[in-house]
């Protein structure tokens, strides 16, 4: 994997696939990921800067929205938490300070 360091980016469309990224600042910029490979981003700063997936993340992000939207909230809200570091929340429980309807 490439690794790009300490550089400021400014309103620039920068592909993540197959990079990492250290310590570098965004600037009005465009991330775009599409799922082909890895990357990362550490120490890094955004300053009005956008998300965009395409190709195959984009594929991911449709599955997950249509999952959501199809009964299966739930197990997408676990994922979400996961990515969070949190723990998932157990189907049919709630967190403290929460009310279902």
């Amino acid at each position: 994997m490439q690794t790009i360091e300490n550089q400021t980016f400014t309103k620039k469309r920068i592909e993540l696939d197959g990079t990492q990224f250290q310590n570098c600042t965004f600037v009005e910029c465009l991330l775009v990921y599409k799922g082909t490979d890895g990357t990362a981003m550490n120490g890094c700063q955004l300053d009005n800067t956008g998300f965009a997936f395409e190709g195959n993340a984009a594929k991911t992000i449709e599955l997950l929205a249509a999952m959501h939207k199809g009964g299966f909230a739930e197990l997408v809200e676990a994922t979400i938490a996961t990515i969070r570091g949190e723990e998932p929340q157990q189907p049919g429980t709630q967190q403290p300070g929460t009310a279902q309807a």
